[in-house]
């Protein structure tokens, strides 16, 4: 009979100091919740935002793995006046390029000169709404709903972006609107004075449209593909001929 009763109390004791070393972690851990307002950037104490994010933007941080936002984030950052010299420096030399490969008959350029690189960093904020923004941000971001910016940058965008200087992206559903558009995937349409593609599967519209690998179709005053695909515009070129108006 005392056999048994040390047994009991030796299983008793073991589970409850089984127990309290599986919540040990969980106190020295950061806890998380979720609010209906935060100022951003978003503190890494918060994982989910059901409502508004006001402040100056999404940036790095190594002790967040990931934020939801559902509903509006509003922001203001200096990113504009970057972006806005970049975007200049490739207006002054879109004469240069289109006049330098209207002479190549056969495309040469290698995948990586298509490529949008560095898409993946720490934290990745989901953003599921409205985004107005004076810049773009600055974490791996995905993104589905309305984008009205100065020019931004996702991992994955499903929905409508307006912006003045351009759309970076790496999957795309949906229409960017700017002055340079890019991504690795694009199954919508891109509308702009350049749009860039490695694989298009939907619609260039634009001054300047190229991309490696063409399954949709491009209309601009020049195109150009590493492979075949519809062409119309005033100069075309793919892997197989150049020619004026239409190609394919």
């Amino acid at each position: 009979m005392k056999t048994s009763f040390l047994v009991l109390l030796l299983f008793v004791f073991g589970v409850i100091h089984a127990q309290d070393t599986i919540k040990s972690p969980v106190i020295d851990s950061v806890k998380l919740h979720s609010q209906i307002f935060s100022l951003s950037p978003i503190s890494k104490k918060i994982d989910k935002v059901n409502g508004l994010v006001l402040g100056v933007g999404h940036v790095e941080n190594k002790h967040i793995s990931s934020q939801v936002i559902n509903g509006v984030n509003i922001e203001a950052n200096p990113a504009p006046a970057v972006g806005a010299l970049m975007g200049f420096m490739s207006l002054m030399y879109l004469p240069e390029i289109i006049k330098n490969n209207k002479r190549t008959h056969y495309v040469r350029n290698s995948e990586e000169d298509y490529k949008i690189k560095n898409m993946s960093y720490t934290p990745e904020l989901k953003l599921n709404g409205l985004n107005i923004s004076s810049g773009c941000f600055f974490t791996t971001t995905s993104m589905n709903g309305l984008n009205i910016s100065a020019g931004n940058k996702f991992k994955d965008f499903n929905g409508l972006s307006v912006t003045v200087l351009g759309t970076i992206a790496d999957h795309q559903n949906g229409l960017s609107v700017g002055v340079y558009n890019a991504n690795n995937n694009l199954s919508g349409s891109t509308i702009g004075v350049y749009n860039q593609s490695y694989q298009l599967s939907g619609l260039h519209i634009g001054v300047f449209n190229q991309t490696r690998i063409n399954k949709g179709l491009q209309v601009g005053v020049f195109n150009k593909s590493n492979s075949k695909g519809f062409q119309l515009g005033i100069w075309n070129v793919n892997n197989k001929r150049s020619m004026p108006f239409l190609n394919w």
